[in-house]
């Protein structure tokens, strides 16, 4: 088998060794291996035979024994096991042991190391006790000798941190029981053997250090990973903290190791006492601030400034801070630990500031932990106390300057640039963590933050104010950012003006900042960031300009700059923030509404721009997003100019005239792209797709301003006229180009945003809506969206839909049976198919609750109720989607409840709870009954008979709910002769005579909940399930 095993290693490895074909079998044969229980034998005898196989074949064996090894961990070592385990020791001694010479790679050490280190695990409680002493063995040429062995020492290590890594690596997820496992093998470990591996390892330090800077490094990290869980006094001696403090000065690797290990040893778990007699012993405080002297660490500005090296003091100081807090939050000390604890705290702020505003992020995010300890800290102390101590809060201040100065972009930072995006958002998500820092300082001591916080915003504007052209942009961004977020102060108190005067110190404050900002009129400041920001800022305050009201004129000015930006990123998100802004103050615009539609009326100019034909798939889809982002952010345009539009103080004449004055030009461009269109020019039907949205959009934007403003055929009758035409110009561009999905998603979207405008003057278009949008090719996804819209319009014009629904229903559903009926191809096919049914069931709902069930029998319609009616029952059948099961028999409960017999007095209240709230009137049809008799009451004892129907499940609950329901609402509308049928006909039919008694007086005599719940148990013991 090892000679068929190398051979297909060979060539599944090899590229074009072989055919596809022979590829694949090598491929599976070496899976097969891998899988089988005895194929670990083959791969043995490859990778230990002489002489030796490829590097690629002795891995691939490796590979394959240490899936034999992994299967095995779970139970007693076996016979295979320790056949294993004794080749592995005569492949270690040959390759590892004194006078040894071995080419192994990294890679194939690491593989070695990883398979003898799983079968340690196994075997070292119980037959492999030895293991490390065997291992350390490798490093000597004589017993008790000097550590002269490179390569076995190299091994030792190697195995001293993969043991780690297997056992007591916390990152690792693990089973139960493989973790208790670890834990009884690291209490053997403990009794053992450390003792003796802590000693090697200082041992081999101390011979290696000036010789091997390596070999130090990994004595180093060994330490730094065993020390988490080994007893703290084995590691912390005289001799290894001289080997550890003496690798701190050596620098590069080693000092990283050495200040690895030190945090590590510092971040040992302990008592409070302890913890102390710890940091006191290691002197870490002047450790820290030794390290922070040294040249590399001085000027940040320098090349040779070593982040890496901050970065690791950084996590120390952050690992002993924190524990300093836990001490004083416990308070588990005396009062002499207590002050030793507040001594160490001011030690080392000044090592905390310095680390938290340094200007690399990864440097100060490695010192946001203990920051977020200690201010929770000091936030619990003033809950306790009622007020912070003297020296507590004298430390905010120094925190919140750091925090603030770390909030400012860095001076190598650039902004808006496609190639510095990543940066920036990563910078964007730095700020929101010193936010959280920034806010907890708040909520200690908001009168501290609020002066700091307008100190620094305040000075800032004022240097702009002073016509300071060296004002540097990242100033004012961290200006303008403070200024942006504090407003969340006054989002917990309440509004920023009260009476028209500010609400609160917090709200007085903002006032005085935003009355700065427009002093100094930052917003017309050079670099695009700042001026972006601003606009931001204006659409965050408008209860700001709502009571300033003159200044509406100058933030209007800076939003028609921006829009009209150079600056892309500047320009296209300005358009959604002057809707915003336009929505908001919409009724202080006064007479300035139709100055400012017509400063943007050169934006509104639509230009399609199909995407690049590309042979790169993915770059042409890109550039197809960004062009419809574009269009997207220009729809804002459109939206604030029917909102200017639609502003109070204007004239019903002039709002009509602005009207036509925006719609006409996209009406023109309509008309002139439409020939093109029909003849298959794809950017001239993108063209028209545009226009119609915006069409759609600018009637949102008139609706959005409340239903006051809404034009009436007598109150505002040319306003009427002007979007019926809008309507029209859709419509013929659906009509002449509905094969085109696009444009089919775009009329719809547009027709759902006129509805708000024209209310029911819409409804005479309804027909033609729908058979543009039911066309032949239209999926079943734009159906049912479709159907979603077509329900909002039953409901809202009740009252006078009946005759366009009447003439349309037929034709809709043969649409919707049509499409339904279709075969589907795919799981995308088959959501779609889900969600269409559930959108036809919960039209045929909206129908029946809005009391328009008349329709669905009316003389136009009759001779296809049958087909809806068995459409529902199909659906009810349909046991592989219980949620449309669900909403299908409660279809068939409301129609029992309108078309069948009139309920008798008694039973009304009943029967009319089971529809809901608001319940249809009843319209008994001739016929129906049969219905309910031959049909329904079969349907409700098929369903649970089907073999996949489970009673005790969520769903299956559900759909007995709503049978017990329709049960009940048979039972209330037959009475009498329904129970007769179930007695004489139904129940023995299927089975159940002898309980029929039981049943038909549950149904009778309990309440429709009580009687669901009477039925799920019923069926649940009938059936066995």
């Amino acid at each position: 088998m090892d000679t068929q095993l190398e051979q297909a290693i060979t060539i599944a490895s090899t590229p074009g060794a072989a055919s596809p074909d022979i590829s694949q079998q090598a491929l599976n044969y070496v899976q097969s291996v891998r899988e089988s229980d005895d194929g670990w034998q083959a791969a043995l005898q490859l990778f230990s035979r002489s002489p030796r196989a490829s590097e690629t074949v002795r891995l691939v064996s490796l590979d394959i024994l240490n899936t034999a090894v992994e299967r095995r961990k779970a139970t007693q070592p076996d016979d295979a096991i320790q056949y294993i385990k004794q080749a592995l020791v005569e492949y270690i001694q040959s390759s590892y042991s004194p006078g040894a010479t071995t080419d192994e790679g990294g890679f194939m050490q690491n593989k070695v190391s990883q398979i003898v280190t799983n079968v340690f695990t196994i075997t070292y409680m119980d037959s492999w006790g030895s293991f490390f002493d065997e291992v350390m063995a490798l490093g000597k040429s004589v017993p008790n000798g000097p550590w002269d062995n490179l390569i076995g020492v190299a091994f030792f290590l190697k195995i001293s941190g993969s043991v780690h890594d297997e056992i007591a690596d916390t990152l690792l997820p693990r089973m139960p029981s493989e973790g208790q496992h670890n834990i009884r093998l690291k209490d053997s470990i403990r009794g053992r053997d450390v003792t003796k591996l802590v000693a090697a390892w200082q041992e081999i330090m101390e011979q290696w250090k000036g010789k091997n800077d390596q070999v130090v490094q990994l004595c180093l990290q060994v330490v730094a990973k065993w020390v988490s869980w080994i007893d703290i006094s084995v590691v912390v001696n005289e001799t290894m903290m001289r080997l550890l403090f003496e690798s701190m000065s050596i620098g590069g690797n080693v000092r990283s190791a050495a200040l690895t290990a030190l945090t590590e040893i510092v971040g040992k778990k302990m008592k409070g006492p302890e913890k102390l007699q710890l940091i006191s012993f290691l002197n870490v405080p002047d450790i820290i601030s030794q390290i922070a002297q040294t040249p590399s660490l001085q000027d940040q500005n320098l090349m040779e400034y070593d982040n890496d090296l901050a970065e690791l003091v950084s996590k120390l100081v952050n690992t002993v801070l924190t524990d300093v807090v836990t001490i004083l939050v416990k308070n588990e000390v005396d009062q002499s630990g207590h002050e030793q604890a507040e001594s160490l705290l001011r030690t080392l702020l000044p090592m905390l500031l310095r680390f938290l505003s340094d200007q690399y992020d990864d440097v100060s995010a490695a010192v946001f932990p203990a920051t977020s300890d200690l201010l929770a800290y000091f936030r619990k102390e003033k809950k306790a106390m009622g007020s912070l101590g003297h020296q507590h809060s004298t430390m905010l201040l120094p925190i919140l300057n750091a925090i603030v100065k770390k909030m400012r972009y860095d001076s190598e930072a650039t902004w808006g640039d496609e190639d510095e995006q990543t940066d920036e958002a990563e910078f964007e998500e730095l700020r929101k963590k010193l936010k959280v820092l920034q806010d907890s300082i708040a909520a200690i001591d908001e009168s501290l933050y609020r002066q700091c916080i307008s100190d620094i915003v305040e000075r800032t504007f004022q240097c702009v104010a002073d016509g300071n052209g060296g004002v540097d942009w990242r100033e004012i961004d961290l200006a303008l950012y403070e200024l942006l977020t504090f407003g969340e102060l006054i989002g917990k108190a309440g509004n920023m003006f009260a009476k028209g005067k500010a609400s609160g110190p917090n709200a007085e404050t903002l006032i005085n900042m935003l009355g700065k900002l427009m002093a100094c009129n930052v917003a017309n400041y050079s670099h695009p960031a700042i001026r972006l920001k601003s606009m931001e800022i204006f659409v965050r305050y408008p209860s700001f300009f709502e009571v300033h009201t003159s200044l509406i004129p100058q933030a209007l000015d800076s939003f028609n700059k921006c829009i009209h930006d150079d600056h892309p990123r500047v320009r296209t998100r300005s358009w959604y923030l002057f809707y915003r802004f336009v929505k908001h103050l919409r009724p202080h615009m006064g007479q300035v509404s139709e100055m400012v539609i017509r400063a943007t009326d050169d934006l509104r100019v639509i230009r399609a721009e199909l995407p690049p034909d590309d042979n790169n798939d993915d770059m042409s889809s890109d550039a197809g997003k960004s062009e419809d982002a574009t269009f997207e952010s220009q729809l804002y345009l459109f939206e604030v100019a029917g909102c200017l539009a639609s502003t109070p103080p204007l004239a019903s004449e002039v709002q009509t005239s602005l009207v036509k004055s925006i719609l006409e030009p996209v009406f023109s461009d309509i008309e002139a792209h439409l020939g093109l269109a029909e003849s298959g020019d794809q950017r001239a039907i993108l063209q028209i797709r545009y226009d119609i949205m915006a069409l759609g959009t600018i009637a949102k934007g008139f609706s959005d301003t409340g239903a006051a403003t809404k034009p009436t055929p007598t109150t505002f009758p040319g306003l009427i006229d002007e979007f019926m035409k809008a309507t029209e110009a859709v419509l013929v561009g659906l009509e002449r180009l509905n094969k085109n999905a696009g444009l089919r998603e775009a009329s719809r979207f547009a027709f759902t945003r006129l509805v708000g405008t024209l209310a029911d003057k819409i409804l005479p278009f309804v027909p033609r809506w729908i058979a543009g949008l039911m066309a032949k090719s239209s999926s079943k996804a734009e159906i049912a969206m479709f159907l979603k819209a077509l329900e909002q319009i039953v409901h809202s014009f009740k009252n006078v839909v009946y005759d366009i629904l009447n003439g349309l229903l037929t034709p809709l559903l043969q649409g919707v049976f049509a499409s339904l009926g279709e075969p589907t191809t795919g799981t995308d096919d088959e959501v779609e198919l889900a969600d269409l049914r559930k959108e036809f069931l919960s039209f045929i709902l909206v129908i029946i609750n809005n009391d328009l069930g008349q329709v669905l029998v009316s003389e136009e319609n009759r001779d296809n109720f049958d087909t809806v009616i068995k459409g529902i029952e199909h659906y009810v059948r349909e046991e592989r989607d219980p949620a449309t099961q669900k909403i299908a028999v409660n279809v068939l409960t409301k129609l029992s409840f309108v078309f069948g017999p009139s309920t008798p007095q008694g039973n009304k209240k009943a029967a009319q709870g089971l529809c809901g709230v608001n319940w249809p009137q009843e319209r008994p049809v001739p016929g129906f009954e049969s219905l309910m008799t031959e049909r329904f009451a079969m349907l409700c004892w098929e369903v649970p008979y089907m073999k996949g129907f489970n009673p005790k499940d969520a769903q299956g609950r559900g759909v007995l709910g709503e049978i017990g329901a329709l049960q009940k609402m048979l039972y209330l509308k037959l009475g009498e002769n329904y129970l007769s049928i179930l007695k004489g006909q139904i129940l023995p039919a299927i089975g159940l005579q002898a309980g029929a008694d039981d049943f038909c007086r549950a149904l009778q005599g309990m309440e429709a909940k009580d009687f669901k719940a009477y039925l799920q148990n019923f069926v649940s013991n009938v059936l066995g399930r």
